[in-house]
Order: C-alpha cells, then sequence, then structure tokens
C-alpha cells in the first residue's frame, strides 16, 4: 500500500484539513439528505487523502485527523449513508466487526486495557453527515486537533502492523 501522502497528496490534505474546519455544529439533522461534499465522501471518492488502517467490501477504517487518544479510529461505510437510520443490518454488522478487528489491533499495538465504541446521530452530536463509528482505545489522553501527515501514518502504521501481526 503506497503511504497516504506522498507527491501531490500534501495539497489533498491541506484541502482534507479545510473540509473538516468548514464543519460546524449542528450540520446533520435526521432528516437532511446525505451531502456529497462532506469529508468522507471526498475520501471515498478519492478526492481527500485517508490513512486507512483496515478495508473490507463495505466498510473502511481509518485514522481520523483530530483525536483524543492514541489510536483512535474511525470506520465509515463506503455507501453514501448519512446515519444509522440510514444503515442495513448487515451494514451494521460489518460495521461492528470490522471495530471489534480494530479494537484488537489497538490492545496489541499500544497495550490499552479497554475501549470505546462511539457512534452519534443528529444536529448536536453527529458533526460529519456520514455515518461513522469511533473505536477509541483507553489510552492517556493526549488531544491532536490537527494530526500532520507524519502523526497519522505512524499511527496507521502500528495499527496495521498489529492487525498483520494476528493474521487479520
Amino acid at each position: 500500500m503506497m503511504p497516504p501522502f506522498q507527491g501531490g497528496r500534501a495539497i489533498m490534505w491541506t484541502m482534507a484539513l479545510a473540509l473538516q474546519a468548514a464543519v460546524t455544529v449542528p450540520r446533520c439533522p435526521l432528516d437532511a439528505p446525505y451531502d456529497p461534499r462532506n469529508p468522507f465522501a471526498q475520501i471515498l471518492a478519492g478526492k481527500a487523502p485517508a490513512s486507512i488502517v483496515a478495508e473490507t467490501p463495505d466498510m473502511i477504517a481509518l485514522v481520523p485527523i483530530a483525536w483524543e487518544r492514541p489510536g483512535h479510529v474511525l470506520v465509515i461505510p463506503r455507501r453514501a449513508v448519512r446515519n444509522l437510520d440510514d444503515m442495513t443490518a448487515t451494514e451494521m454488522a460489518d460495521a461492528l466487526l470490522l471495530a471489534r478487528r480494530i479494537a484488537a489491533a489497538q490492545r496489541r499495538a499500544f497495550g490499552n486495557t479497554g475501549y470505546v465504541i462511539q457512534q452519534n446521530n443528529g444536529g448536536g452530536a453527529q458533526h460529519v453527515c456520514h455515518v461513522h463509528f469511533h473505536v477509541i482505545p483507553n489510552t492517556p489522553v493526549e488531544k491532536v486537533e490537527h494530526a500532520t501527515p507524519a502523526q497519522m501514518e505512524g499511527m496507521r502504521a502500528r495499527i496495521v502492523a498489529a492487525l498483520d501481526a494476528s493474521g487479520d
């Protein structure tokens, strides 16, 4: 897999930061239509970079630009899905199965003893209008508002190595 920020991808990185900065609260009422300009849609369309740690046919897991704890990963469906209400039962199962794999890799990579899987819906709670699951290890708090490509690549590499070591 090619490192996510080689070559001209630095420009895409700047665009990704701008897209994230454009997200304001509340932005995702439950009845709003899906907005294909959201940051995750841009990643899925190949228009913004991502530090992907794992993929399935229907889901991807990636390191977010901002995190409160090292090892934080997001699981998102490849399909344009604005919130949990719009997910199929199969997508929900796939998301949680991938989240469980990521949580196991986080334990191997960071030595954490627990984790949280968080999913928000609607205005005031959901900041990006594409359903996503946070998989947050109970590592010490180390808040990062706008991770650099090097920070994201370092986090991605640790989790991928832990996934590879397990045979997942």
